[in-house]
């Protein structure tokens, strides 16, 4: 392979124990694997995550919620739009609605009662992302009006944070919650409550309730629960190695003028392969566990890194995301955060990308043992 990811399917099996340990006994563990579980490949994270013992899923389509199922018999949230033939072929299907604007609970009950079966959801409130959700008002109606949708059953509530590393906003939308509670309490059963992420994992405990969503934390990102580790490694080769004189220029437009002799190595990978062309001027790679700088413009499928004075030849490997040991064991590192900075994106966006243009090499994890 010219480039690839690797998924270290034992360093998530220590995540998912850290975040177990983090989160205590009595509340659940919902894996977000939408967007093919962040690029990691939601087939196989999935029946990873199904033989540690997760307790449900989120996902954001049907064919994700498909996906999962093929792999694992816990319950599947599915967040995102469905239109009619899929809200009807999930619910007889089995899998959990999300409830996001008021007028959905009557097309579910419509559609349920016409199928014979029961549709199972949980209800997105509204509590300050003002993205999806039902206002707090609105969601006090539904739940205390049940009886009104024999054909539905909302087993859960759920929100969003604005910002979960922002302990003050969070704060903020748990009163909205707790309002929601307050205006039905004794009128409706309590049901389950999943509120924090994985950023908010570490700041705010008194969010847990019943359950968490996490996914980033899974997978290590950033280290954005302490003592997590990444899962992901994007690695690619060199095709190529020559020499440049002073003025010599590199890559379409020249942006990058060698202002020394410079040994340049061209290494199998662009923007179409999911290293997006952002990063062009500002970028770094690891080769022989070193850091070594992106010159010139990012092409579709190749890029051009300054390798003077380290031994390199044609076919040694390159690391663009992740971690690479030197010759005497010394590990160096380049994290999403990084290439999220230098590209103007967010490391989500870092991570999917790659994901969704490379092939993945799984190593490690409980199918293994």
């Amino acid at each position: 392979m010219r480039a690839w990811l690797e998924v270290d399917l034992d360093v998530l099996g220590e995540n998912y124990q850290l975040v177990r340990n983090k989160i205590g006994a009595g509340v659940d563990l919902m894996a977000v694997v939408k967007a093919d579980a962040y690029g990691h490949g939601i087939d196989r994270i999935a029946k990873e995550l199904d033989l540690l013992g997760v307790d449900s899923y989120a996902v954001i389509s049907l064919d994700e919620a498909r996906r999962v199922r093929r792999q694992s018999a816990k319950p599947v949230l599915i967040m995102g739009y469905l239109d009619q033939k899929e809200i009807a072929e999930a619910i007889d299907e089995d899998f959990i609605l999300s409830l996001y604007d008021r007028e959905l609970i009557a097309l579910y009950e419509r559609t349920a009662s016409r199928i014979g079966k029961l549709a199972r959801v949980q209800m997105k409130v509204e509590t300050g992302l003002n993205r999806l959700g039902v206002g707090i008002d609105e969601a006090a109606d539904v739940l205390t009006g049940q009886h009104r949708f024999p054909h539905v059953s909302v087993e859960a509530v759920f929100s969003h944070l604005t910002d979960a590393t922002n302990r003050e906003f969070n704060l903020e939308q748990l009163s909205q919650l707790q309002q929601l509670l307050v205006k039905t309490q004794g009128r409706t059963p309590l049901l389950p409550i999943h509120f924090v992420s994985s950023g908010s994992l570490e700041n705010f405990p008194e969010g847990r309730f019943d359950a968490v969503r996490v996914g980033l934390a899974l997978y290590g990102v950033d280290e954005i629960l302490p003592g997590t580790k990444p899962t992901l490694t994007c690695k690619s080769v060199i095709m190529q190695v020559k020499e440049i004189a002073v003025g010599e220029g590199v890559s379409y437009g020249h942006l990058f003028v060698a202002d020394r002799p410079t040994t340049i190595a061209v290494v199998a990978i662009g923007y179409a392969e999911g290293y997006t062309q952002a990063l062009t001027g500002r970028a770094e790679v690891l080769v022989k566990g070193k850091r070594v700088k992106v010159l010139g413009k990012i092409c579709m499928n190749l890029i051009t890194v300054d390798v003077t004075d380290l031994p390199v030849r044609r076919g040694d490997e390159v690391v663009l995301l992740g971690s690479q040991k030197d010759d005497s064991g010394l590990a160096t590192k380049i994290t999403a955060s990084e290439l999220a900075l230098w590209s103007n994106l967010r490391h989500h966006e870092i991570i999917t990308r790659m994901g969704t243009a490379l092939p993945r090499v799984y190593k490690g994890g409980k199918l293994d043992d």
